[in-house]
C-alpha cells in the first residue's frame, strides 16, 4: 500500500508536467494560427495598397498625356488663320452639319 501511495505522490509531478507541456503545445498552436492570420491580412493590405498606387500612377500618366495633347492642339490652333480654323471645324469628325 505504501508503494501505491509513493507512486501516486511521485507520479503527480509527471502528470502535471505532461499536462503543462500539452497546454504549451495547444497555446503555441493557437497563437501561431493567430499570427499567421495577421501576417496574411498584412500581405493582403500591402497588395491592395500597391494596386491602388499603380492605379493612381496610371491615372496621373493619362492626365499628363491628355494635357500634352491639349497643349499641342492649342499651339497648332493658335497658328491658324480664321478661315483655316473654320475649315478645320467643318472637317472635324465632331461636326454634325454634314
Amino acid at each position: 500500500m505504501s508503494e501505491i501511495i509513493s507512486l501516486l505522490s511521485g507520479g503527480w509531478s509527471w502528470v502535471l508536467g505532461g499536462l503543462a507541456i500539452i497546454i504549451g503545445f495547444v497555446g503555441s498552436y493557437f497563437g501561431g494560427k493567430k499570427i499567421g492570420k495577421t501576417q496574411e491580412k498584412a500581405r493582403a493590405d500591402v497588395a491592395a495598397a500597391q494596386l491602388q498606387t499603380q492605379q493612381a500612377e496610371a491615372s496621373t500618366q493619362k492626365q499628363a498625356d491628355n494635357i500634352k495633347v491639349a497643349k499641342h492642339v492649342e499651339t497648332s490652333n493658335v497658328a491658324l488663320s480664321d478661315a483655316a480654323a473654320r475649315d478645320k471645324l467643318r472637317q472635324s469628325k465632331y461636326n454634325l452639319d454634314d
